[in-house]
């Protein structure tokens, strides 16, 4: 299932809507590929802060037997990889230009994103050896030039890279003795990267419907303490704020961490809201305007509707700019 969408983009360099081009299209296959299935999770877009540095994912799927990492690369022309680990760009048949290594760059994104994950688990040694693979997913116009000694098994063409997750899955599950995360644990670690999510652009959210629930719920401080391999559950203490659902609510909503009103709508597993000033998150538990009962919320592009399915009810809750 899609866990987290793409964070909003806004940008007039031509080279970063390239790239942006290339995460859509691979967050398209993705959604082809799994949004039905409970036992993938994709999270598309996560960067993460620490210690004074940051590192930035594409996309990042949580499986039954570990993780994967995909860096989206945008190739409208040929793309050449050597035998000695040099990337190479060509533009028409003369002219080209080195490049860094995205298996390089990916390969720190996963050291980065291990030790994240072991520092709040408390549990390193385990986060060590989580099998993470790595995948440098190129769009579908680009062509690849292969080294002499042949094709890069982390290196494809975005519409492969479903199927080599799905079979990388696969021969671990038949491995003997193979760590498994369970499915709550997997909504653990999703959950836990959500929160920590820093992306670079903020876009600022427009309240458009006076009648939006001023609500919170719990976010994740920590991922589970210990996360061992089935059948061993792991117990999971998490630190978090609660709120009981509020009524109706007459007035545009507002953080409940800092009472700011610069808020926007976003979807991760569920819908919340992000404080734009405190960086902090508030579910939402729509209710209908008209017969106050639970209802559910509906995105069409930049504009979310609250549908109610007793009285048929559908308006606007929410527009994101």
């Amino acid at each position: 299932m899609i866990y987290k969408e793409l964070d909003p983009f806004q940008s007039d360099d031509k080279f970063a809507k390239t790239g942006r081009a290339a995460e859509e299209q691979m967050a398209f296959y993705f959604k082809r590929f799994f949004a039905n299935d409970p036992d993938i999770l994709i999270l598309n877009g996560i960067r993460l802060e620490a210690d004074g540095d940051a590192a930035q994912v594409d996309h990042l799927v949580i499986h039954s037997h570990g993780l994967s990492i995909v860096e989206s690369k945008s190739v409208h022309g040929k793309i050449q990889i050597k035998d000695d680990g040099q990337w190479i760009r060509w533009f028409g048949a003369n002219q080209s230009r080195g490049m860094a290594s995205p298996i390089t760059q990916a390969r720190l994104q996963e050291k980065f994103f291990r030790g994240i994950l072991g520092k709040a688990s408390k549990n390193e040694a385990l986060f060590e050896k989580l099998p993470i693979d790595l995948y440098v997913a190129i769009s579908d116009g680009g062509v690849i030039i292969w080294p002499p000694s042949g094709h890069v098994p982390s290196v494809c063409k975005a519409d492969q890279v479903p199927d080599k997750i799905i079979d990388s899955n696969r021969l671990k599950a038949q491995a003997p003795g193979a760590l498994e995360l369970s499915k709550v644990n997997r909504e653990r670690i999703a959950e836990f990267l959500v929160a920590l999510n820093k992306p670079l652009i903020r876009a600022k959210a427009i309240p458009a419907h006076p009648e939006v629930p001023d609500q919170a719920e719990p976010v994740p401080k920590v991922i589970p303490a210990a996360i061992a391999p089935a059948p061993v559950s792991a117990s999971v203490t998490a630190a978090a704020d609660s709120t009981e659902p509020q009524g109706r609510n007459d007035k545009p909503p507002v953080c409940k961490h800092c009472g700011s009103a610069s808020l926007e709508l976003r979807y991760a597993h569920t819908y919340y809201f992000f404080c734009q000033k405190c960086e902090k998150n508030s579910p939402i538990k729509a209710q209908c305007p008209s017969c106050h009962e639970p209802a559910k919320l509906r995105k069409q592009k930049k504009e979310f509707f609250v549908e109610c399915e007793k009285c048929k009810h559908s308006s606007v809750y929410f527009v994101n700019p």
